[in-house]
Parts: C-alpha cells; structure tokens; sequence
C-alpha cells in the first residue's frame, strides 16, 4: 500500500508512526491540548508565510497571537473549494522551497479540478496516520495484501513489496482481465483486500458468473466511495463474509475518518482538526453535518476551516468506543456515491477525475450517462473557463472511455440530479440503469 511512498521520506515515517500509536490512548483532555496547541502553531505561522490568510486577518481584524485554540476557530471564515481553486497561489508559504513539497491533483466528491502543494511533513503524517488506520483494519506492512485501484499506467497488474503486495488498475477491469487477476490474486492468496468498493465488488461479480472458484480476504479496506449498509453488506457476503472497513480521506490532508478494530468510525483528531456545520456554517453537535477540516502539517499550502462537501451523522452523545481511543465516533459519512460507466468495449468504470484536471477555469462538473455509446460532461464554467482547453479534457477522457463511446461537453448554469426528488448531485449519473446502490441510498 506504501509502494509509491518517497524514500527519502522513510526516515521520518517511523517516529511519526510511534506518536499516533502513542496518542491513540491520550485521554480526551491530553486531545484537546493537542488540539489547541497545533492549531496555535498552524494559524500563527500561515498569518507570517501564506498570503492569502495575512490578508484574510487583516481585512476580518483576528489576531493570531491571541487565538487560543478550537474555541476561537469560529472566527476564522470558513473556506470553500471555489475560493482555493480562484485564488490556490495567494496559499503558497512564502517558504515552500525548505518544506520538500511535490504538487497534487484532485477533483473529491464534487468534480471541482484543484491543485495542491504538499509538504513532505505533511505525507509523512499522512502515511503514517494511515498505517496507524490500517493497523486497526488488521493491515501490517509485509502482510499479503491485494490493491485494486485506479493506477492509469501501461499494464493491468504489478508486483510490489518482494511479491507480498499485488497491484491492479481498475480502469482495465473487465470479465476477461478479471479471469486473469483471479489467477494471479488466488496464487497470492492475500490476507488483506484494498480499494474502492465499486471494482472490488465487480471483480467478485465477475469471478461467480463465470463460475471461478476465488480466494476470500479476511478483511477488506475500502476508500473513495461512501458505504452505506447495503454495498458494506454486498461486499462482506461478496468476500465471504470478510470484515469490511472503511476509510475516508483526502488528497487536501484536511480530514481523516476511519473504522477501528470494533467497527466504529473516528474523526482522528491528532491528525486533523474535525468540525461539523450546518448550512449556515454553524457548528453541529448530533445529527447531519458537513466535515470541516483543518489539517495540522501542511505549511505548504495550509487549508484553514475547509469545507469539503461531505456529510456526517453524529451521534446524540459523545459516546467513548469500546476501541478505548479517545476521537470522536461518527456514525456514517455521506460521500461520495455514484453510477458507473459502462464502456462500448465492456469495461465497468465510476471514478475518473483526471481528465477534468487538465481543463481551465471547471469550477465543477459531471459525467452522464444517457446511452450505451454516449456521455456526455456537465462543465460548470468560472470566470476563468477556457473553452479550447475540453480538447485536452476530451484526449485525456478518451484514453479512459476507449474510441466507441461518443463524447458531448455541455457548458451549463447547474449540474443534474439523479431525480426530482432527490438532494444529492452526484459526479457521475448512468441515465441507463447502471447503479450499485439502492434507490433510497441515491
């Protein structure tokens, strides 16, 4: 799972991997303090380095001296993903060069193309933060484990970790490649399955239909999707009744989410400053409300308050989990769901954000569905949209879509839902049936 993971960065990946070991037995009040003290460091040093919050504390009148912690967050506006797209070069430290940082892409849950600087402080407590959730999930580096993931390179699979790690790109899964993934997967014999629900469920799918006898992981660990009760059902009957946990994250290492060992979902505070708003951006403390994300190690680029357009359920009470951790239970997140593409040449696929990326001024955008040779993309313009700029968007999407699908952009004033009545405007609608979800899910 840490194939990809810089080298250089080693070194520092196992101090930061022994304090979240450390501090998932704080107790609630050691939290706190945490809390307050990396929010001080974090909003004082973006008020000396990053443009665009001198200028923001300037205009409001905040002191960052005398901010105080999480008590005093609420007189921080809260920051939208239109305003980082618009303005992503005014939240560069003005000292980026001594930070080690490497530029990401990413669209989330909502089709809005961004660009990110991460510091190498900042991958290496998101590497870290992770092993600790995979930990939980029974995961250990050199435990056999099976990745099925969206790679986009030349080949369909590859061997990691001196043959105990498998590799495969979800964009080329079809019946025929699954027969060959089987083979190689059933050799291995993985303890550990890893990836986004919807390809782990397809591959399973295809394996009972052509009557492929396959191997079951004990547990599988899921990302990039929300997991509602009927998919985390479908996939642990899919396994064999393997324990399924899942993961929310986020390329803005804004957030961190994940299941411990009892099943129970944690905001990991140490990682992370969680809050939890209503529309109006006031704080909710049970019932719906959106993620609000303040993460603590990325003085590269730091994203104060970010609103990342998904949704949590929190409980009436702030219940302590059996797990004896002291982060906040969350009792389901309402992410990303959506349809999926099926291909002319008989690939199933429902996450593709990269060619969006490479198009100018999308604020936002979508794929749908309408017929079996035709998509077409939703494109919410910005003050900044370059219409000649689809042709590198249409290139990229045809790598992915394959030369029989028919392709249509359609600039528009807003984005479609899946109905009349429903709330939620999904990256990805199939106008031909093809969903994975329950219709009272969507």
């Amino acid at each position: 799972m840490l194939a990809e993971f810089p080298l250089r960065l080693v070194p520092g990946l196992a101090g930061r991997l022994a304090f979240y070991w450390r501090s998932q037995h704080w107790s609630a009040e050691r939290l706190e303090r945490h809390v307050d003290e990396r929010l001080r460091l974090l909003i004082r040093r973006a008020a000396r380095q990053v443009p665009y919050y001198r200028e923001l504390f300037r205009q409001i009148g905040f002191d960052p001296e005398s901010f105080r912690g999480r008590r005093d967050l609420p007189l921080i506006p809260l920051l939208d993903k239109e305003t980082l797209r618009q303005r992503s070069m005014e939240f560069l430290a003005d000292d980026i060069g001594r930070l080690d940082p490497v530029w990401e892409r990413t669209s989330g849950s909502t089709g809005t193309p961004l660009r990110l600087l991460l510091s190498a402080e900042c991958r290496v407590n998101d590497a870290a933060a992770t092993l600790r959730s995979y930990a939980w999930a029974g995961f250990f580096p050199g435990r056999k484990v099976f990745t099925l993931r969206w790679y986009m390179r030349d080949w369909l699979f590859c061997a990691t970790m001196a043959g105990r790690s498998l590799n495969a790109d979800s964009m080329k899964l079809t019946r025929e490649t699954a027969r060959v993934l089987w083979a190689e997967i059933n050799r291995l014999k993985p303890e550990v399955f890893h990836g986004q629900p919807f390809p782990l469920l397809m591959l399973a799918t295809f394996a009972r239909e052509a009557g492929l006898a396959y191997h079951c992981p004990s547990r599988v660990i899921t990302f990039g999707e929300s997991m509602p009760p009927s998919l985390r059902t479908r996939l642990s009957e899919a396994y064999g009744g393997a324990q399924v946990f899942d993961f929310y994250g986020m390329t803005e290492n804004a957030a961190l989410i994940t299941q411990c060992r009892h099943g129970s979902l944690h905001a990991l505070d140490d990682y992370a400053c969680h809050e939890f708003v209503d529309e109006r951006g006031a704080p909710v403390e049970q019932g719906r409300g959106e993620i609000v994300g303040t993460g603590y190690y990325n003085h590269a680029m730091p994203l104060i308050r970010y609103r990342t357009r998904d949704f949590a359920t929190l409980s009436r009470e702030r219940e302590r989990c059996r797990c004896g951790s002291p982060f906040r239970v969350v009792q389901g997140i309402e992410g990303r769901m959506e349809d999926f593409v099926l291909t002319p040449d008989g690939r199933s696929i429902n996450l593709f954000e990269e060619p969006i990326e490479v198009g100018t001024g999308i604020v936002a955008s979508q794929y749908v569905q309408d017929a079996p040779d035709h998509l077409y993309v939703n494109i919410l313009p910005g003050p900044d949209f370059a219409p000649a700029t689809l042709g590198a968007v249409e290139e990229k999407l045809r790598q992915q879509v394959g030369p029989g699908m028919r392709l249509e952009f359609r600039v528009v004033d807003q984005l479609e839902r899946r109905s009349a009545t429903s709330a939620k405007i999904p990256f990805l609608i199939s106008r031909i049936g093809n969903t994975i979800y329950r219709q009272d899910e969507v």
